[in-house]
């Protein structure tokens, strides 16, 4: 049994169903014109649609080159405005330029080439990055409704991590064994706070507190506070330098969960208790002290302070359960 189910059994955890499409959250808004001619098949992640409109407009900035249209035959694919293309060309770079100064290497780039394809569409998420070899795809429709704008910078953030993982040889030289999202999502989900100190869904930051049946191995892209934990974000000094560390271990281990293990082994010694103090502090106050930006105040797409609500939640659980109310 791997080292990390043996450790979520001691949380005491039960499954958990996320309903997620794609490599990254759902687009709240499904589109209600035809789809024409489109198909869509089973991949290993989940349903994808193998047509794409023709691009007449393209941008290149340093790393990207983005295209989209404006002149589709299904109109949710449809983008007028070139200013929210610029926007998210200057948000890629942003994330692009931290990820490199943090792991010292640059996301994934498909043999042949030398900067990553963007493309938008209409697609039912916001976003996804795979398969490794394939663009970045960002959903036309959430880039133009400008009641979705507060979900720009980080799936932009969160879509080029997945890059990152690809550079570690996530996909690309080794094969990850199901379940493996609370990884590989969990970890784009945190560089979304990383980046920008936002995520694109209020769920990534309160679901693991707010569900204390919730499975670790099972949470997807809710697993995110875990990350910070690892990093231990929620302290007065971050650590970010442990998330290089661990995934230079899953380049050399081939493995998230050896990877886990040896790494927290080595800075907070057994695995077991690691577990355990997070347990106690997903239940009881996560956010307790001062800590350092941009884990301090985490902004949901709406701008509320996640954090704020998580302290709060938390304060009012303590108390009912003292009083026997919760």
């Amino acid at each position: 049994m791997r080292f990390l189910k043996l450790a979520a059994a001691i949380l005491i955890l039960i499954g958990m169903n996320v309903a997620i499409c794609c490599a990254d959250e759902p687009h709240p808004t499904p589109s209600s014109a035809p789809t024409l001619t489109r198909k869509v098949f089973d991949g290993p992640d989940g349903p994808f649609d193998t047509t794409l409109p023709k691009f007449e407009n393209r941008l290149e900035t340093e790393h990207f080159v983005l295209k989209w249209t404006n002149k589709s035959m299904h109109p949710p694919d449809n983008i007028k405005d070139p200013q929210i293309i610029k926007e998210t060309g200057d948000y890629l770079e942003t994330a692009w330029a931290k990820y490199a100064e943090l792991f010292g290497r640059t996301p994934y780039t498909p043999p042949g080439k030398d900067k990553v394809e963007v493309i938008f569409r209409d697609i039912d998420c916001y976003g996804f990055a795979d398969p490794p070899d394939g663009p970045i795809e960002l959903s036309a429709g959430a880039w133009r409704d400008s009641k979705s704008s507060g979900i720009r910078r980080s799936t932009s953030a969160h879509e080029l991590f997945h890059k990152l993982q690809y550079a570690y040889g996530f996909k690309t030289k080794w094969k990850p064994e199901k379940p493996y999202k609370w990884f590989s999502e969990g970890t784009a989900a945190w560089a979304e706070v990383y980046v920008w100190g936002r995520v694109s869904r209020v769920e990534k930051v309160d679901d693991i507190f707010k569900n204390s049946s919730m499975d670790l191995y099972e949470a997807e892209d809710t697993a995110m506070p875990f990350w910070i934990y690892f990093v231990q974000g929620n302290e007065e000094h971050a650590n970010n330098a442990l998330m290089r560390k661990f995934f230079e271990a899953c380049e050399r281990l081939q493995d998230e969960n050896l990877a886990l293990k040896e790494v927290v082994e080595e800075t907070y010694g057994s695995m077991d208790r690691f577990f355990q103090d997070f347990k106690k502090e997903r239940l009881t106050g996560f956010w307790r002290g001062p800590c350092e930006t941009p884990y301090r105040c985490i902004l949901g797409p709406d701008g509320n302070d996640l954090v704020q609500e998580v302290t709060n939640y938390q304060i009012r659980k303590t108390r009912n359960q003292k009083t026997g109310l919760f």
